[in-house]
C-alpha cells in the first residue's frame, strides 16, 4: 500500500478509535453537554474547530498577494469572532441555559420567522467552509502526495460520519481534544523548522521585500473588509454556539474564548507573513507560498500530511454535527434521533458532490458573509429585549437591499468581478464599502424598532 494512504487511514482510524468509545441516547445530546465542559477541553476544542485545512494555504496566499495590513486584518479576523463571543455568549447563554442553537435564541426573543432566516444564513454559511473543507483537502494532497483527492475526501467524510453517528456532538468535542494537541505541537515543530532552515534574519528581509512592512490605503480597506466580514459570520457558526451552551460556567467560557482567539492569531499571522516571505523569494505558487519552503526531509512531508488530516476532520466533524443541529431543530423543527442521524449522512454525500462542483467558493463565503453582516447587529442587539419577527427581519433586508443598492448605482459592475450580488472591489476581493452599507442600515433600523 502507497505509505501516504497508509498513514492517513492510521490517523483517522485512531479518531476513529477514540470517538466511537462515546455514544449517545437522546437528540438533545446528540448536539450539546449542557454546562459540562471545562477551560481546557473549551479552548482546544474552539481552537481545532476554527482552524482548518485553510489555514495551510489561505493566510499564506493572502501575504502573497497581499501588503502587512491584509495579514494583520486576516490574523484579527481568526480572533474577533471569540471576542465577540466573550462578551455576547456568556449572556445568551444565561437567557436559555439548556439552549443548543443560536436560533432558539432568536425564536425566544423575536419569533419563528426570525429563527428560520437566521438558520438559513448560518447554513449557507456553514455548507460553504464544509464544501471548502472537502474541496481544499482533496487539492491539497493531491498537490503534494501521491493519493485521489476524491479518496481522501470521501475517507475523512465517512470516518467523521461514523464517530458522529454513534457519539454526536461528544465525539467531536472528543476528537477536537486530540486533534488540536496534535495540531499545536505539528505546527510549532514545522514552524521551528523553518525558523532554524531559513534564518530569522533572512525571512525578515524576504519578508520586506514581500511587502510584510509596506502599507496603502486598499490594503487597510481590505483588511477591515476582511474582519468585518469573518467577524459577523463566524458569530452564526453553529459550532462555537454548542460548546458555550456547553460550557461548565461562564468564567470558563471567557477564558477558553481568549485562549482560542490568541491562539488562531498567532498561527494565522505567522501562516500569513510566511506568504510575504515565499512572495519575496519568488514562489509562484501563492497558497502554497508556505509548504513550498518546508523543503526537507520525508519527515517534514509526513508531518505536513498528518497536520492536512487533523485540520480537515476538526474543522469537518463541528460542521457537520453544526448544521445537522441547525436543520433539525431549527428549520424542520424535528427532535428525533434518528432523523438527525439521517441528516447527518445527507450532509456528508451532498457536501463531498459539491466540492467536485464548485468552482469558485470564495463568492459562496462572499455572499454568506454580506447576508450575516445584515443580520448580525439584528440579532445581538438589546440581547435581553424581546421584540418581533419584524424587528430582525426588515433590519436585515434593509441591510441586504441597502447594499445591492449601492452596488448598482455606485459601483461600475460591468467591470466589477463580482457583479451585483457578489460584493467584491475591482480586484476581486471583498469590498469594504458594500459591507458597511449593510452593516449601517441593518443597525439604524434595528434601533428604530426599538425606539418605537
Amino acid at each position: 500500500m502507497n505509505i501516504d494512504y497508509l498513514l492517513i487511514l492510521t490517523v483517522l482510524l485512531s479518531f476513529l478509535f477514540l470517538a466511537t468509545r462515546t455514544s449517545v441516547s437522546s437528540n438533545k445530546e446528540f448536539f450539546v453537554l449542557t454546562k459540562s465542559q471545562k477551560t481546557v477541553t473549551l479552548s482546544l476544542s474552539f481552537f481545532a474547530s476554527g482552524m482548518g485545512i485553510w489555514i495551510l494555504t489561505s493566510p499564506a496566499e493572502v501575504g502573497w498577494y497581499g501588503l502587512g495590513p491584509d495579514v494583520y486584518g486576516y490574523a484579527l479576523s481568526a480572533a474577533t469572532p471569540f471576542l465577540l463571543l466573550y462578551f455576547i455568549g456568556p449572556k445568551i447563554s444565561s437567557i436559555i441555559p439548556h439552549g443548543t442553537t443560536l436560533a432558539e435564541f432568536i425564536s425566544i426573543k423575536y419569533g419563528k420567522s426570525a429563527q428560520i432566516l437566521t438558520s438559513i444564513v448560518a447554513t449557507i454559511y456553514m455548507g460553504a467552509f464544509l464544501v471548502a473543507e472537502f474541496a481544499s483537502i482533496g487539492l491539497f494532497v493531491e498537490t503534494l502526495f501521491s493519493v485521489s483527492g476524491l479518496v481522501v475526501s470521501i475517507l475523512v467524510g465517512f470516518t467523521t460520519l461514523v464517530y458522529l453517528f454513534r457519539g454526536g456532538f461528544k465525539a467531536s468535542l472528543k476528537t477536537d481534544l486530540f486533534q488540536g494537541i496534535a495540531i499545536i505541537i505539528i505546527l510549532l515543530l514545522l514552524i521551528a523548522f523553518w525558523l532554524v532552515e531559513s534564518g530569522a534574519g533572512n525571512l525578515m528581509s524576504f519578508a520586506a521585500a514581500g511587502g510584510m512592512t509596506s502599507s496603502s490605503s486598499f490594503s487597510i480597506k481590505s483588511a477591515l473588509a476582511v474582519i468585518l466580514a469573518v467577524t459577523a459570520a463566524e458569530i452564526f457558526s453553529q459550532g462555537y454556539w454548542q460548546r458555550t451552551f456547553s460550557a461548565e460556567k461562564e468564567s470558563s467560557l471567557k477564558a477558553a474564548c481568549i485562549f482560542a482567539g490568541i491562539g488562531c492569531f498567532i498561527t494565522v499571522l505567522i501562516l500569513g507573513f510566511a506568504g510575504t516571505v515565499g512572495a519575496g523569494m519568488g514562489i509562484e505558487n501563492p497558497s502554497l507560498s508556505f509548504i513550498g519552503q518546508l523543503q526537507g526531509s520525508s519527515f517534514i512531508s509526513y508531518a505536513l500530511l498528518i497536520l492536512g488530516i487533523c485540520l480537515v476532520t476538526s474543522s469537518v466533524d463541528t460542521l457537520e454535527n453544526a448544521i445537522a443541529a441547525t436543520i433539525s431543530i431549527d428549520i424542520l423543527k424535528n427532535t428525533k434521533l434518528q432523523i438527525s442521524r439521517i441528516i447527518t449522512v445527507l450532509i456528508v454525500i451532498i457536501s463531498i458532490f459539491l466540492s467536485l462542483q464548485v468552482t469558485n467558493i470564495f463568492s459562496v463565503f462572499l455572499v454568506a458573509d454580506l447576508l450575516a453582516t445584515a443580520l448580525v447587529v439584528p440579532a445581538l442587539v438589546y440581547v435581553k429585549e424581546k421584540s418581533t419577527n419584524a424587528a430582525l427581519i426588515v433590519p436585515f433586508f434593509s441591510g441586504v437591499i441597502g447594499s445591492l443598492s449601492y452596488r448598482f448605482f455606485f459601483i461600475d459592475l460591468e467591470s466589477n468581478p463580482g457583479g451585483l450580488v457578489i460584493p467584491t472591489d475591482s480586484y476581486g476581493l471583498a469590498d469594504l464599502n458594500t459591507f458597511i452599507v449593510a452593516l449601517l442600515i441593518s443597525t439604524i433600523i434595528s434601533f428604530i424598532y426599538y425606539k418605537k
